[in-house]
């Protein structure tokens, strides 16, 4: 407790030290007692997966995850909103809090808009666009737009070559900005669409040094419709714009 004079009145303070609960005296400005939400290195995640997993069942709970992370904001590590931690959410987790860029406040959902020939097949998409004029219709900017790519990402197993993450695997990183074929909305569409055999077939060439393993057809059989594609494209680029800049 301190006391101080101003003007002629005497101004009490009282500094009051509890978990959570930070008032700052500066300025005579107010005092607030709410609760701060827990910093990002106040989130300790266990070394292992399988170290929250108490029923193994191959999935944490959000019970099981707010039992080994106390201060977890748990909506915003669920980026699914599936009310479960997957294997995908907790690497993202443990990356995000060993390099600071961790908040643990929830996303602010971004709009979305809804696009003509969502349901589309691809093949039939590059079938009938002329070479070079297909354009992503969603934005990589667009932090919805990129959560929903990577969830569709998962969704059609393209994990399973490439990694949780996009890091790699079997088959080449998607995150590290070499583009074997190039960039561009038009030749990415078309290589996933018709995989790197056709592609070529089709007068596409590399522009890469790396010789990976040929890219299989995914249009029409696994990924089968147009708007999923588009969305999983633009998660890659939101991922690749981040290291770059």
């Amino acid at each position: 407790m301190f006391r101080k004079t101003i003007y002629g009145f005497t101004v009490i303070a009282v500094a009051v030290a509890v978990a959570g609960i930070g008032p700052v005296l500066a300025n005579n400005s107010p005092v607030s007692l709410a609760a701060a939400p827990a910093r990002a290195e106040s989130v300790h995640v266990p070394a292992t997966y399988e170290s929250m997993d108490t029923s193994h069942d191959g999935m944490v709970t959000e019970k099981e995850a707010m039992a080994a992370m106390p201060n977890l904001n748990f909506k915003a590590a669920d980026t699914n909103g599936d009310g479960q931690l997957d294997r995908v959410e907790y690497l993202d987790l443990q990356e995000k809090i060993a390099n600071g860029t961790w908040t643990n406040a929830v996303p602010k959902k971004e709009f979305v808009k809804t696009i003509e020939g969502y349901d589309d097949n691809p093949v039939d998409v590059v079938t009938k666009a002329p070479k070079g004029s297909l354009k992503n219709p969603y934005d990589p900017a667009n932090t919805t737009v990129a959560a929903e790519g990577r969830q569709q990402y998962l969704n059609h197993g393209c994990n399973g070559c490439h990694g949780g993450n996009g890091g790699g695997g079997i088959c080449p990183p998607l995150n590290n900005g070499v583009w074997i074929y190039g960039q561009s909305d038009d030749t990415l569409f078309r290589l996933v669409s018709l995989g790197s055999k056709k592609l070529q077939e089709s007068g596409y060439s590399r522009v890469s040094p790396e010789t990976p393993a040929l890219m299989p057809q995914m249009g029409g059989t696994n990924v089968k419709k147009a708007g999923d594609l588009w969305k999983i494209i633009a998660w890659i680029k939101s991922m690749n714009a981040k290291k770059s800049n």
